[in-house]
């Protein structure tokens, strides 16, 4: 059964006061407004995981700080040697691997969310983060689905859908994009962000999409 709006107001209310949440209001730049939403869902995230933020205890250090600038591009081989050395991972969250071809591609292995791998690639102007999701031929009803799709994308932040074609059968894929000049710290936000994104696309979507056919 759905809420009106005065009831989902309501159980909101009731959910800040259970947890309690406060308000805070930031101005900031423009361009930083992406970074600053992310790095503030990237904490809540976090935080609610408690006790796994424990085997992580110490502040960062080394090469990669959180506040670390670089001044020029990451390339696969420079990013996957931040992710080994970097402090701001958690114990064993993830295991990133170099797949050597014609243009090398991250594979990373995001264990919190069920081993699910993730590939990273960098262009000249931007990183490219993606996740494969199902075949596009198991999807019933797929010209409804597409569009109900992209009426949902804005529900999923700081990701995009679409199809992409693997070993000559479609996929559906959700990726996310950043400049190839911006912090490890902002890298990682993305990752963890498109895994969450991926498995709830895996799920919510599909069964909302169901019961909405």
């Amino acid at each position: 059964m759905s809420l009106s709006p005065a009831e989902r107001t309501r159980l909101w209310r009731a959910e800040r006061q259970r947890l309690g949440l406060v308000k805070l209001e930031l101005w900031v730049p423009p361009g930083a407004k992406a970074d600053i939403q992310a790095a503030a869902r990237a904490i809540i995230t976090a935080s609610s995981r408690g006790p796994a933020l424990l085997r992580n205890p110490d502040p960062p250090q080394g090469s990669f700080q959180m506040d670390h600038v670089i001044d020029t591009d990451w390339s696969v081989k420079s990013l996957a040697a931040a992710l080994t050395e970097t402090r701001l991972l958690r114990d064993g969250e993830l295991t990133a691997r170099v797949l050597e071809g014609s243009e090398p591609v991250l594979q990373i292995t995001m264990h919190e969310f069920g081993d699910l791998p993730i590939y990273l690639s960098v262009g000249a102007e931007q990183i490219v983060v993606s996740a494969l999701m199902w075949p596009v031929d198991e999807q019933k009803d797929q010209a409804a689905f597409n569009v109900f799709l992209l009426k949902a994308q804005k529900l999923v932040p700081l990701s995009n859908f679409g199809i992409t074609t693997v070993a000559g059968r479609d996929y559906y894929e959700i990726f996310g994009e950043l400049a190839c000049k911006t912090t490890l710290q902002t890298v990682i936000i993305e990752l963890r962000m498109l895994a969450e994104n991926a498995i709830r696309a895996a799920d919510e979507l599909r069964e909302t999409f169901a019961s909405a056919a």
